[in-house]
């Protein structure tokens, strides 16, 4: 299961390099910080919990957990450095684990529905993000 929203937003943070970045293009901390406001809601709905947020060499994520089922939601920077503008993010939701422990049991398929549905609904109901896009 896997899902990847391309969006074109100027209101995240894509102009200035953190001291703490691990390389010059690892915008989306408070995009992510966002994100997972926004998700919030899902703990006391369905039972997610969702963990801090943390870099990655491509940008930053944060996992959502939902029973035995493990979620990352990436928030990618599409640009080639802070110049470019409109910035061009890919938000994605991939589900954890290994072909095999896939193969043992059956991930929650409407676990995943509800994550990705809560994430588009926050990402084209907020007017300052031009375009989503699948």
């Amino acid at each position: 299961m896997r899902e990847a929203i391309t969006v074109e937003t100027d209101i995240f943070e894509h102009w200035k390099v953190g001291p703490h970045f691990i390389n010059p293009c690892c915008f989306g901390e408070d995009f992510a910080a966002w994100l997972k406001g926004e998700l919030s809601p899902l703990e006391k709905e369905v039972g997610f919990t969702f963990s801090n947020a943390i870099q990655e060499d491509y940008g930053w994520g944060f996992w959502a957990t939902h029973g035995r089922d493990r979620f990352w939601i990436a928030l990618s920077y599409m640009g080639d450095g802070p110049q470019e503008e409109p910035a061009e993010w890919v938000v994605s939701i991939d589900l954890s684990g290994s072909p095999i422990s896939r193969l043992m049991r059956r991930p929650n398929h409407d676990a995943f529905a509800r994550l990705r549905d809560r994430t588009r609904r926050a990402l084209a109901g907020n007017p300052a993000i031009k375009r989503v896009d699948s």
